[in-house]
């Protein structure tokens, strides 16, 4: 006798919480689509639903700060700044004459030194452009007869806004978000679990359903992809729910 395919019942806990969520919310839209006429599925269903529910709003929760468009905005300005400082140190390095491009010399050494790439995480250029400031702090005649006083005491002032909304913007992601993120995630994969054995178990039962076929071959297929793609398999180890914490990072959030 043919055992039927069934949906592989592989742990899903070691996903970062962003491929957790997807994950989820791809099954949360399966169940829905090809629904099964069975009490014990519809009643794992609904428990999956609400566990579901409960991962959405602590993810969005944990996802979304008020210092988010605030900490962008100032990074773009510091950006902005640092770009006018090194292309203009550049630009006197090259001047014809003498005295100009000697003073801007050292200046261009230390920007040389760091190679700050404006598209690093927020507390790595943070901490470049800090250094950086310091070092140029031994040329502040140098600064002054090129006039950059002023743009490095703004590029001053715009980093140690960007590092105090980093810090501000990390505290409100705390370990209560965290925990109830955590909460929610192990709550959501009891009812996943649940879900994919109801549905394994009607098939085995049931093989000449359609709905149930269909369910099977698209939830074992969405998986495999998840699988592949999203899970979080190096060495072996466990991918903790606080492990990809995307706060430091300049990406594209809500």
């Amino acid at each position: 006798m043919n055992i039927p395919i069934q949906i592989d019942t592989v742990s899903i806990a070691r996903a970062t919480n962003a491929a957790h969520y997807e994950y989820l919310a791809m099954v949360m839209r399966r169940v829905e689509e090809i629904p099964i006429e069975n009490d014990l599925w519809r009643k794992a269903v609904d428990e999956f639903r609400r566990a579901f529910t409960d991962e959405d709003k602590a993810f969005k929760k944990y996802s979304a700060s008020l210092k988010t468009a605030p900490l962008r905005d100032a990074d773009t300005e510091r950006d902005r700044l640092y770009a006018s400082l090194r292309d203009a140190v550049k630009a006197f390095a090259k001047f014809p004459i003498a005295e100009m491009s000697q003073t801007a010399e050292p200046l261009l050494r230390i920007i040389k030194n760091y190679r700050i790439n404006t598209a690093e995480n927020y507390m790595k250029e943070s901490g470049n452009i800090e250094n950086l400031l310091q070092d140029m702090s031994a040329y502040r005649d140098q600064l002054r007869l090129l006039k950059l006083d002023s743009v490095v005491a703004q590029l001053k002032t715009k980093n140690d806004e960007v590092r105090k909304l980093i810090a501000e913007r990390n505290e409100e992601r705390g370990d209560v978000v965290l925990g109830e993120l955590a909460a929610a995630r192990r709550a959501s994969d009891g009812a996943y679990a649940a879900v994919v054995f109801y549905t394994n178990a009607y098939f085995a039962m049931n093989p000449e359903r359609r709905e149930a076929e269909d369910l099977v071959k698209r939830m074992d297929k969405d998986f495999e992809y998840f699988r592949k793609h999203a899970m979080n398999t190096s060495g072996g180890k466990r991918q903790s729910p606080e492990a990809d914490t995307d706060a430091n990072a300049k990406v594209a959030e809500g």
